[in-house]
């Protein structure tokens, strides 16, 4: 997913990366034509936007038996009763 942003969208900060990280986000700037900043950007919008959108689906998951017949209570007190 790409983001677009200004500078007026971002605050600036300082990170500290082990020389490991370092050297693997210099090889894959220089692969993929993007600054170090951007590919640590993506990587956080994956890491913490991408869970929100999970968040958005369960989240519209439910009342998903409002268009049903019948009334979902029964099936879960079905389920109940049988594991007790």
């Amino acid at each position: 997913m790409m983001y677009n942003y200004t500078l007026a969208d971002m605050k600036r900060t300082q990170i500290y990366l082990d020389d490991d990280i370092y050297e693997i986000l210099k090889i894959e700037s220089k692969l993929k034509k993007k600054k170090i900043s951007s590919l640590i950007r993506d990587a956080l919008n994956e890491k913490y936007i991408g869970r929100n959108e999970k968040s958005d689906i369960i989240g519209n998951l439910c009342g998903i038996w409002k268009e049903k017949p019948g009334e979902p209570e029964h099936l879960t007190d079905k389920m109940r009763r049988s594991k007790s």
